[in-house]
């Protein structure tokens, strides 16, 4: 039976990661403390919590989640870090983060349900954030309005272009009013 105090954290860390729809697990051994600082403001900017937790306690939390695979994922020391938004955003920090240290290695993720592993994080770096879908998206849907009202200005010029040569070769000819 665990302790009163090991519960509650086993049942804090339970409730919050399952109001969460992404969960990257990354392996920190070695790391110096100013390196881990640094690790955990670039997290700050982008994640809503970035945990340490002991690798017991986080199976038991993600046994009692019904998620039986992520223990796979634990191994060392444990780095959570958990987000509802913009998955792609954290993968790209904590991509960019392990390319520069050999000590900070991914494990992979726990995405909408799956466990993911590190390979699948390392593409989900390479998307665009959703911003930047949602204005591709939106650029492409106004191209062909866009293009539409270019090729009616272009016309409606060339028509009053031609109408005031028209009026010019008019003015010069005598008699002609």
């Amino acid at each position: 039976m665990p302790s009163l105090g090991k519960q509650l954290m086993l049942d804090e860390l339970t409730k919050t990661l399952q109001a969460k729809q992404y969960i990257f697990f990354s392996r920190y051994q070695g790391l110096t403390v100013s390196d881990f600082g640094e690790l955990r403001r670039k997290l700050d900017k982008v994640s809503d919590r970035t945990l340490v937790v002991k690798n017991s306690i986080a199976r038991k939390v993600f046994k009692t989640m019904g998620i039986e695979n992520a223990s796979s994922l634990i191994q060392g020391s444990v780095l959570l870090t958990v987000g509802k938004t913009e998955p792609q955003v954290i993968s790209k920090v904590l991509v960019e983060f392990a390319k520069d240290r050999e000590n900070f290695e991914l494990n992979g993720a726990y995405l909408d349900g799956t466990v993911c592993q590190a390979s699948y994080v390392k593409s989900l770096a390479k998307l665009p954030s959703r911003d930047v879908l949602v204005a591709t998206v939106v650029s492409s849907l106004n191209a062909p309005v866009s293009g539409f009202v270019h090729v009616i200005a272009q016309l409606i010029q060339s028509f009053a272009f031609t109408l005031d040569q028209v009026c010019k070769q008019k003015a010069t000819v005598p008699g002609s009013q």
